[in-house]
């Protein structure tokens, strides 16, 4: 059956399980992704909107752009692209091509709106970076062995980044080297802590990292080291 041939009168899902899955885009209008689709709900009316992901196989993640005018989509699929769409009218704005083979894991915007971070899922764990106004990528590297959970660019040292996931939180840079730009990620090294994933993270003015554990302990890095 076309999809043409349906319309979608409500949706009652919500993908709990999935980590970063929650954003505001407005002051009373959140956003969020749930099987295929894109999907929008205003807190005081719970007047729902919905976007169809395009490549078929589902949506892997939704960010927001500073502005609140502008959301990425990363889909999932064989080689899926990630969709820029104008908010709230939902026009397609921007296509990039060739950042990960079957999905996306998370995304994020720089603070200043330039740059756009995604990580790819299995099996390639792409952290790519864009200049999405061109569609094109600006660097690339493998973030991890394994999934990736989150990537946020430091709101206070431009050009510094950081990724987490099962086992593992990474430190990155964009540093100037001699054959040019190039990302360069430091391991956080567990030391006598218990090896965990690590879902949640806050950079503080300084520069360290504060991040959560599975068992509830927090913990201050300093570059790839527990203080």
């Amino acid at each position: 059956m076309p999809r043409t041939a349906v319309s979608v009168y409500h949706s009652f899902g919500f993908e709990s399980t999935k980590r970063n899955n929650l954003h505001y885009i407005a002051p009373d209008v959140v956003v969020f992704t749930v099987g295929n689709e894109v999907q929008t709900l205003h807190l005081v009316t719970g007047a729902q909107t919905y976007l169809h992901g395009v490549d078929g196989k589902g949506v892997g993640m939704v960010c927001v752009h500073p502005s609140k005018r502008i959301l990425a989509v990363g889909e999932k699929g064989t080689d899926p692209n990630v969709y820029v769409y104008e908010y709230p009218r939902m026009k397609l704005r921007k296509i990039m091509r060739g950042g990960t083979e079957r999905s996306y894991a998370c995304g994020r915007f720089s603070p200043d709106g330039d740059t756009l971070a995604t990580v790819g899922g299995f099996p390639d764990f792409w952290l790519t970076l864009w200049d999405w106004r061109t569609e094109s990528i600006v660097l690339r590297s493998k973030a991890f062995s394994q999934d990736v959970f989150d990537v946020q660019f430091s709101p206070f040292f431009p050009g510094q980044l950081t990724t987490s996931g099962t086992g593992h939180v990474r430190f990155w840079k964009m540093a100037e080297t001699f054959t040019g730009l190039k990302l360069q990620g430091e391991i956080g090294r567990f030391g006598n802590e218990d090896l965990s994933d690590i879902a949640g993270y806050a950079e503080l003015p300084d520069g360290k990292v504060l991040s959560g554990t599975e068992s509830g302990r927090m913990l201050l890095w300093d570059g790839g080291l527990i203080k």
